[in-house]
C-alpha cells in the first residue's frame, strides 16, 4: 500500500480541497519559498502517527487558514493498492467496493481545545482500534542540528536507535548488556554501529567514505545511556573522532544514516512515510546526488514487496521537500510535484493589503501535464525534458519568471546588458531580472519547455512569466525552410490554446545574435573582440562585413562563428570583458534584446 494523495482544506496556505498526488516510492516537492511544501508535510504528519509514538506536532487554532469563513480544517489521506491482508486490517477505512483503497480524515474545529476527530472510510466513522496505527511517519526536519543530536546530551535520536534495536529485550535488560561496569557485552552497540555504517557507506562511498562508531559511558538508566552516548565520525580508515571535528555536511549524512537504520527495523507497521525536508542541507552537489540515490534505493527496496500474509507489510514511502535544482534535475518528472503560492483574485487590493486574504497553495503534478498534441509526441517531449532538465534548467520548475534563450552566448550577455544598460537606472527592475531564471536550451526547440511552463494543471501553470528570445534567421529561411517567424507563430498558437497569452512573450531578432549586435551599431567593438581572439583574421572579418546584401552579410558573419575556432560562448565571454573593462562603453543594445529584458520584468 502507499499514500496515493492527500487532500487539504483550509489548513494554513491551503484553501478549498487542494489535492496533492503522490508516487508509490519517491515523491519530490519542489517550488518557491512559502509555496506550501512544509505545510503539506505537516498535514501528513498530523493525519498519521509518528513511528516512535511521541508526537511533536498538534492541531492548533492558528493552523486554520486566515480569512477563511470556516472555523476549522480537514486533511484527508487516501491510500491505494491494499493487499488482501491489509484489506482485512483496514476494513473500517476502505472507501470503495474493491477494498483496495483506504481513507483517513482529520477534522479540526477551532476554539475547542483538542477539537479534532479522526474518521475513515466511506461512512466517515471512527477507525477500528489499531487500524490507524499501522500507518506511521518518520520526520527529518529542515533545521536539524546533527552534531547536537548525535554527540551531546540530547538523547532523542540515540534513544530511538536503542529502542528499535533492543528487539524482545526490555529496557532494563538492554542496560545490563551495554553498561560499562563488568561484565561488559558491547555486542548491542556493535550491531547498531554496523547497521549505521552500512547506510553511511551507501551515502558517502561516491565522495569521501566515512566511518562512525557508537561509544558508551557507565550509566544505569537507558535514557541516561542514550544521553551520554556519543557518535564519532571520520573518513574511512581513520579512527573516528568527536563530531565537532567533522563538517556539518557529513554529520548530517550520519544523522540520515541513523534514521535509515531505524527505518530498517520498522517492520511492525504496514506503511512508514519517510518525510524529509531539505535533504540538501550543508551538502555539496555530489553528496546531494548520493543522498537522492540512497532515498530512492530505500523506497524501492521496501515498496511493493510480496504480501507476507497476516503480518504487517513493512513498506516504506519517501516524500522529500527541496529547494535544490540538483535534486530536482535528477528525479524523473513523474515523481515531481510543483508547489506555487498564488494570490487569490477574488479579493480586492485593499482586502489583500489588510491581510484579509493570503496567498494560496496550488500543486502541479508534472505527470499530469501534456506537452504535445499527439500521445507519441508527448512521450518524446517528456523524454527531452527529462534529458535536458540539468541543474541549470531545472531551476525553472521553481516558478516565477523564466527567460528561454538559444545558447550560452545569450545567457552570458543578457544579465550584463540588463545591469549596465537596459535597467541601469531602475534597480527595482534589475532585482526582478536577477531573480528570474535564464535558461539556454542549446538549440531552437523551445516548444517542450514552453508547454511545460504554461500548460495549465487544474487551472494553474508553473511560471508567472515566460519570455522566449530567439533569432529571426531571415538569412537561412530559404536554406532551412523555416525561420524564427515560424517558431514564433507556433509558440504563440500554443499560448492561445492555453490560458497562457498573458504569460508568454516570444521576442524575435532579425538574423542571428552576432549579426544583430553588429547591425545595432557595434561593429567596431565586435571586430576588436574578434581580432583579439584571431589577430591574423582581419581580412576574414572585413570580407564578411563588406557584403552590402544584409542576408549575404548575415550568412558570412554567422560562418565566422560557426567555425570551431570561434565558439560562441568564448566570444560572448570576451565581448562581456570588453564591455566591463571600458569605463563608458559605446555599446548599443539591439532592440529585440531590450524588448526581451523589458518583457521579463514587466
Amino acid at each position: 500500500m502507499y499514500l496515493k494523495k492527500i487532500a487539504i482544506t483550509n489548513f494554513r496556505s491551503f484553501d478549498e480541497g487542494v489535492e496533492i498526488p503522490l508516487c508509490s516510492n519517491l515523491t519530490i516537492f519542489v517550488g518557491e519559498n512559502n509555496g506550501g511544501k512544509s505545510n503539506a508535510i505537516d498535514a501528513i504528519r498530523l493525519v498519521t502517527q509518528p513511528l516512535g509514538g511521541r508526537r511533536d506536532i498538534y492541531c492548533e487554532d492558528s493552523d486554520v487558514r486566515r480569512g477563511s469563513n470556516a472555523n476549522g480544517f480537514i486533511i484527508e489521506a487516501s491510500f491505494a493498492k491494499l493487499s488482501p491482508a491489509q484489506q482485512g486490517r483496514f476494513l473500517s477505512a476502505v472507501s470503495d467496493e474493491t477494498l483496495e483503497t483506504a481513507t483517513f480524515r482529520l477534522k479540526f474545529e477551532s476554539g475547542k481545545g483538542d477539537g479534532y476527530r479522526l474518521t475513515c472510510g466511506q461512512f466517515d466513522s471512527p477507525p477500528e482500534e489499531g487500524c490507524h496505527g499501522m500507518i506511521r511517519h518518520v520526520y527529518l526536519p529542515p533545521l536539524r542540528d546533527a552534531k547536537r543530536d548525535l554527540a551531546s546530551g540530547n538523547p532523542t535520536r540515540i534513544l530511538a536507535l536503542l529502542d528499535h534495536f533492543r528487539g524482545e529485550l526490555d529496557r532494563a535488560s538492554l542496560v545490563q548488556q551495554i553498561r560499562r561496569t563488568a561484565p561488559v557485552d558491547p555486542s548491542a552497540l556493535r550491531v547498531i554501529s554496523t547497521v549505521v555504517n552500512e547506510r553511511l557507506n551507501a551515502l558517502t562511498a561516491g565522495v569521501r567514505r566515512q566511518s562512525a562508531r557508537l561509544d558508551f559511558p557507565p550509566n544505569q538508566q537507558l535514557i541516561d545511556i542514550a544521553r551520554d552516548l556519543r557518535f564519532t565520525l571520520a573518513e574511512h580508515g581513520i579512527d573516528p573522532e568527536d563530531l565537532r571535528d567533522s563538517g556539518h555536511g557529513y554529520a548530517n549524512l550520519l544523522y540520515l544514516a541513523t534514521v535509515a537504520a531505524e527505518l530498517e527495523h520498522a517492520s511492525s507497521v504496514d506503511l512508514t512515510l519517510f518525510l524529509v525536508e531539505e535533504p540538501e542541507a550543508h551538502l555539496h552537489p555530489q553528496l546531494q546526488a548520493a543522498v537522492l540515490c540512497f532515498l530512492q534505493e530505500q523506497a524501492q527496496k521496501r515498496n511493493g514487496r510480496p504480501d507476507k500474509g497476516h503480518g504487517p507489510a513493512g513498506e516504506l514511502q519517501v516524500i522529500v521537500a527541496t529547494h535544490s535544482p540538483n535534486l530536482t534535475s535528477w528525479v524523473d518528472r513523474k515523481n515531481s510535484v510543483v508547489f506555487r503560492a498564488l494570490r487569490p483574485t477574488e479579493y480586492s487590493d485593499a482586502d489583500y493589503a489588510n491581510d484579509v486574504s493570503r496567498p494560496v497553495t496550488r500543486c502541479i503534478s508534472l505527470e499530469g501535464l501534456t506537452l504535445a498534441d499527439q500521445p507519441a509526441n508527448n512521450d518524446a517531449a517528456w523524454r527531452k525534458i527529462n534529458r535536458y532538465l540539468d541543474a541549470t534548467k531545472s531551476a525553472l520548475l521553481f516558478g516565477g519568471r523564466v527567460l528561454l534563450v538559444e545558447g550560452i552566448a545569450e545567457a552570458l550577455l543578457l544579465p550584463l546588458l540588463a545591469e549596465k544598460f537596459v535597467l541601469k537606472d531602475r534597480p527595482e527592475k534589475y532585482r526582478i531580472f536577477r531573480s528570474a531564471v535564464v535558461v539556454p536550451i542549446d538549440g531552437v526547440d523551445f516548444e517542450p519547455y514552453v508547454r511545460l511552463l504554461i500548460t495549465p494543471y487544474q487551472g494553474i501553470c508553473i511560471a508567472d512569466r515566460v519570455v522566449v528570445l530567439t533569432d529571426g534567421d531571415q538569412h537561412t529561411v530559404n536554406e532551412a525552410g523555416q525561420s524564427g517567424r515560424h517558431r514564433k507563430e507556433r509558440l504563440d498558437s500554443i499560448a492561445c490554446a492555453n490560458p497562457g497569452q498573458d504569460v508568454l512573450a516570444v521576442i524575435l531578432g532579425d538574423y542571428s545574435l552576432e549579426m544583430d549586435l553588429v547591425a545595432a551599431g557595434n561593429e567596431p567593438l565586435l571586430r576588436e573582440t574578434y581580432l583579439r581572439l584571431h589577430p591574423r583574421s582581419h581580412a576574414k572579418w572585413e570580407e564578411a562585413w563588406g557584403d552590402v546584401n544584409p542576408n549575404q552579410r548575415a550568412r558570412a558573419i554567422q560562418k565566422l562563428f560557426s567555425d570551431s575556432e570561434t565558439p560562441k560562448g568564448d566570444f560572448a565571454q570576451r565581448l562581456a570583458e570588453e564591455i566591463l573593462s571600458s569605463p563608458d562603453p559605446a555599446f548599443q543594445v539591439p532592440k529585440y534584446m531590450k524588448d526581451a529584458i523589458e518583457a521579463l520584468v514587466r
